[in-house]
């Protein structure tokens, strides 16, 4: 996972945990031009994990980032951890009210954290929010999208978005919204990027914008995709610089949108960093 926090010093990128084709990590990176890279900790105080959220969230107590769910290949999570440093991490709790999970997604709205779906011994459509990371609130136990996986949300125009994913049987492209967790509603459009999980989304430029991902095709995509409404998208490119990938992470920076590693159409991983320059 990659953020954008302040830890006291400067404002950076961070990147934290993960893994390759054989090891999963707990360390911790920064880097103020994705250039160069510096280790706040090589073994955070949570366990070596992948397919974890991360977000950046202000508790009452101070600005943060927090580390959510996640797990190796044979166990689930759903610890929630918090830093000011990146070197020192604390539990907020070791279970959280929400079932262990994976692939899920997790995004600040409206002064809270919000947990949404995932993989928990079965795909889920849940949603759940904390105002302090420690205390869990159900918003619903089945949103109107499908239960799915590898999706992306984002908070744009007072409203959470899910953006495509898998619901275990197919690659999608829906798109859906909601302004409080509990009613979603979808966008009434036939979205014309394809159908597609383990892409990104970010909001940049007053706009949301998909990037790549592992389409219906069996085919990664390095194409790019934007909207203001969520319902008419329109192609920036069909074939960026970086190679096609899906597992990337994507963050906005320093007025740049940001692409960092992820996995090629090889299969192969990769700790490449790209950036754009805002028109």
């Amino acid at each position: 996972q990659a953020v954008v926090f302040n830890d006291g010093n400067s404002t950076k990128m961070w990147v934290i945990g993960g893994g390759d084709d054989s090891t999963l990590t707990n360390d911790v990176w920064s880097s103020t031009d994705g250039v160069t890279w510096t280790t706040a900790t090589d073994s955070a105080a949570f366990s070596p994990r992948r397919q974890h959220q991360a977000v950046v969230f202000n508790d009452g107590n101070s600005t943060k980032m927090w580390v959510i769910g996640g797990g190796d290949d044979s166990t689930l999570t759903n610890d929630v951890w918090s830093s000011t440093d990146g070197v020192t991490w604390t539990t907020a709790t070791d279970s959280a009210a929400f079932s262990p999970r994976r692939q899920h997604q997790a995004v600040v709205f409206k002064d809270k954290i919000w947990v949404i779906g995932g993989d928990s011994s079965g795909l889920k459509n849940d949603v759940w929010s904390s105002d302090d990371g420690i205390d869990w609130t159900k918003a619903t136990d089945s949103a109107q999208f499908s239960a799915r996986v590898n999706y992306t949300s984002v908070v744009f125009d007072d409203k959470i978005w899910v953006i495509g994913g898998n619901d275990g049987t197919t690659n999608t492209n829906d798109v859906w919204s909601s302004t409080d967790g509990i009613t979603w509603i979808q966008a009434k459009t036939t979205v014309v990027f394809s159908a597609r999980r383990d892409h990104q989304a970010v909001v940049f430029d007053n706009k949301m914008w998909v990037i790549g991902g592992f389409d219906s095709t069996d085919n990664r995509k390095n194409d790019v995709w934007n909207s203001t409404d969520g319902v008419t998208w329109t192609m920036a490119t069909d074939s960026v610089r970086f190679s096609a990938r899906d597992l990337h992470q994507s963050v906005v920076f320093d007025n740049k949108l940001w692409v960092i590693g992820g996995r090629d159409k090889n299969k192969m991983l990769k700790n490449d960093v790209w950036h754009t320059v805002k028109e």
